[in-house]
Order: structure tokens, then C-alpha cells, then sequence
């Protein structure tokens, strides 16, 4: 009898989203990441694999205050909405006149997809910081689970480049560079598993992004497609309701981490 192939692939489980210390924390997350370290050292949970994704950020990028100035030179305040009309208006303007061109691409890209805009978050995940690593929980349940399989757990990294904002693991909302194209090598790594599950933070953002990514795509239809909903949350001032009603037209199985732990 073939033994079954089960991917976990957990969505930025950063200390900068997932400790109440973080730039951007998830409220719940702390939770969630101790619930999904349990779930993972648990000898009965089924992954053959794990896949890991990263948020990685320069200072300098579009969705960083920084990279604003208003006309008395101060920068927005996070979780300002800049949209196509405030950038064109000079509302907002750049604080390097020389990211422009790349910026004025950014904005066309969102006009054609209808997007709002370009959300400033708080400065996060910058890569080499504390808040870009993974939270101590959770990287103490995959090194049991490294010494429990011997296998290495296979990480992705996303969100490199600053002119766009990259929710999802497989694609940027502006997909015209090399680095947020559709990453196609992910995808069909995972379409070759009996089952994928996902999990990490945020539902509302990169979570429900990733996995929306990944079922528009996939042609397997023997595939099963899990969320645990224990082990991840919404950023605060979303509905986790909207993100959950969308996975449930692409029949994402909801489960709890509970339910592969004996």
C-alpha cells in the first residue's frame, strides 16, 4: 500500500507577526504558533514534509512608512491607505524621487486589478532583525520533527522585492519582476502531495492569499486542501468571516490541529 504524502506549509511564522513584542503583531498569534509547535511534535501529525515562508523586507520599501512623505515631510502613519489618486495628486510623494518609475508601475498594476491601494504597515520582517525570525516556539517543534524524519524543512522566501506588496507565497500583487512571478517550481512541488495543509498568520492576508494562489491554480482534484483554523488568526480590523466564506467556495477543508493528534 503506498504511504500517503502530507505537506504542512506554514505562511510567516515570524516573531515580528507572531510575538505580542512584534512590529505587527497577530492578535492570537502567540496562541496559534504554540498550538501549531504542539500539533507538529505530536508523533501522529502526518507531514512528510514542511514547507516554511519567510516575509523579507529591505527598510526601504513601498509599504514602509519611510518610503512616504506628505507636504510637510512627514511619513504616514501605519496602516495609512495610499491609494492610485493620492500618489498621482502628490497627496503622498516619494522619499527617493529615483524609486518612481518602479512606483508609478506599482499603481498601474493596481488600477487594473481594482485594488485600493498600497497599505503602509508598521516597519516588519526586515531581514537579519529579530522580528524577521521564525518564533522559538515553533522552531524548537521542527527541529523534533527534523530529528524525527531526518528531512529538512524546505524554506521559501517572499516579499524581497520593495516595489509591491507580496501576500501570497506563490505570486506579488505586481508579478512583473523576477522575484514575485508566479512561483511555479512551489507549486507544482506541492500539487505532487496527497494533501496540503496551511496554517500561520495572517488569514486575512498572507494565509488566505497563499491558499487562494494555490486552489485557483490546481488541477488535481484528488488533492485535499486543509486550513487549521486554531493556528491562525486575522490582522486586527479585518473579518476573519470574509477570508473564511472565500476558502469555503474553493471547498477548503477546515480542521483543527487537534484532529491529527492523538
Amino acid at each position: 500500500m503506498k504511504t500517503k504524502r502530507n505537506a504542512l506549509v506554514i505562511v510567516d511564522p515570524q516573531n515580528d507577526f507572531c510575538d505580542q513584542r512584534g512590529s505587527l503583531y497577530v492578535d492570537g498569534a502567540y496562541a496559534d504558533i504554540k498550538r501549531l509547535a504542539a500539533h507538529i511534535s505530536a508523533l501522529s501529525a502526518p507531514y512528510t514534509d514542511i514547507f516554511v515562508s519567510l516575509d523579507s523586507h529591505d527598510v526601504n520599501a513601498i509599504f514602509h512608512p519611510n518610503f512616504w512623505l506628505d507636504e510637510a515631510g512627514d511619513s504616514p502613519a501605519p496602516y495609512t491607505m495610499i491609494t492610485p489618486a493620492d500618489f498621482t495628486s502628490g497627496k503622498w510623494r516619494l522619499a527617493a524621487k529615483e524609486n518612481e518609475p518602479y512606483v508609478t508601475n506599482t499603481f498601474q498594476v493596481i488600477r487594473e486589478k481594482k485594488l485600493p491601494g498600497v497599505m503602509v504597515w508598521p516597519q516588519h520582517c526586515v531581514v537579519s532583525t529579530w522580528g524577521h525570525q521564525i518564533s522559538d516556539t515553533l522552531r524548537e517543534a521542527l527541529s523534533t520533527w527534523r530529528d524525527r524524519t531526518g528531512k529538512a524543512v524546505r524554506y521559501v522566501f517572499k516579499g524581497e522585492n520593495p516595489y509591491t506588496d507580496q501576500f501570497s507565497i506563490f505570486e506579488g500583487v505586481d508579478d512583473s519582476y523576477p522575484e514575485t512571478a508566479f512561483n511555479k517550481n512551489l507549486f507544482e512541488t506541492l500539487t505532487a502531495f496527497d494533501s496540503v495543509t496551511f496554517a500561520g498568520e495572517a488569514l486575512s492576508h498572507c494565509v488566505g492569499e497563499s491558499v487562494l494562489s494555490y486552489v485557483n491554480r490546481l488541477e488535481n482534484e484528488t488533492q485535499e486542501i486543509f486550513l487549521l483554523t486554531d493556528c491562525t488568526s486575522t490582522v486586527t480590523g479585518f473579518a476573519k468571516e470574509e477570508m473564511l466564506d472565500k476558502l469555503a467556495e474553493k471547498n477548503i477543508s477546515f480542521i483543527c490541529s487537534e484532529a491529527f493528534t492523538e
